[in-house]
């Protein structure tokens, strides 16, 4: 079975040594067609130039941006301009291992009802989450990954939510869903939302435990007080949800008062 193209969306502000080295390990370890879309949301100082060497070659483009959008909106500039069949957000400080993407599209294939699919990791929440792994630091983590790969092959399991900083996303989820809700600025829950929305949809979320991502974690953030701006995209979320929910239950009174105005 040929493999479709996939398009890798990194966003990056002000983390260019993170954003090198992922650049690198994708370049190094990825064994399927793919394209890089960086999105630059608004490095400054020598980070531009940077960026500008980097992001050289036939299958990488780079998106600037004036100001800083925000994982949200600066993804869904990346995913906009994606043409593969499979859309990968990736965090810059994340470094990938050998096989991880034709691993995470060998899941997405197996099953049709599968939208989104992503790896195990040493620092994420919820069962992405692997203590003490077993690997001192990224030079250990080449082998250490496909040592993982190969013990934990064929193993993957159903997840409620999937965290985005490493997330493939099946195309037609997006035909389907749509882009993520630009409404969450920094401080995460953006990924919670499309995990219900996709999970409303229909679709399956798959972590595929023979797939493990090194991720340095919440580089990101530096210099912002993420714990309030947790708190506000966490009020977001509640405040949409519990308005859906009212929705649906208006929905359902509608439909109740329509067949009791039905002629018996």
């Amino acid at each position: 079975m040929d493999t479709p193209l996939a398009s890798i969306v990194i966003l990056t502000h002000n983390d260019v040594e993170y954003f090198r080295e992922c650049l690198a390990s994708v370049r190094a370890r990825t064994d399927v067609p793919y394209e890089v879309i960086v999105v630059d949301n608004s490095s400054t100082g020598a980070a531009v130039s940077a960026l500008g060497r980097l992001c050289r070659g036939p299958n990488i483009r780079l998106i600037r941006n004036a100001e800083n959008r925000f994982f949200a909106a600066g993804n869904n500039q990346g995913i906009r301009a994606a043409r593969g069949r499979y859309v990968v957000l990736l965090n810059a400080d994340a470094v990938v291992g050998l096989q991880w993407l034709s691993r995470l599209i060998a899941w997405a294939q197996a099953d049709p009802e599968v939208g989104l699919v992503a790896p195990v990791t040493n620092s994420a929440s919820g069962l992405q989450y692997i203590a003490a792994p077993g690997y001192h630091g990224v030079a250990d983590f080449a082998k250490f990954s496909w040592a993982w790969a190969q013990v934990h092959a064929g193993r993957s399991r159903e997840a409620h939510r999937l965290i985005a900083f490493c997330l493939l996303i099946k195309r037609e989820v997006i035909d389907c869903v749509g882009l993520l809700d630009e409404r969450f600025g920094p401080g995460g829950y953006e990924d919670y939302d499309y995990c219900l929305r996709v999970r409303q949809a229909g679709f399956k979320l798959l972590l595929a435990e023979d797939v493990f991502v090194h991720h340095y974690g919440a580089k990101g953030y530096e210099g912002m007080d993420y714990s309030h701006h947790r708190r506000i995209n966490r009020e977001i979320l509640a405040r949409k949800w519990s308005q859906f929910v009212l929705h649906a239950l208006d929905d359902v009174d509608k439909a109740i008062e329509n067949l009791r105005a039905v002629p018996r």
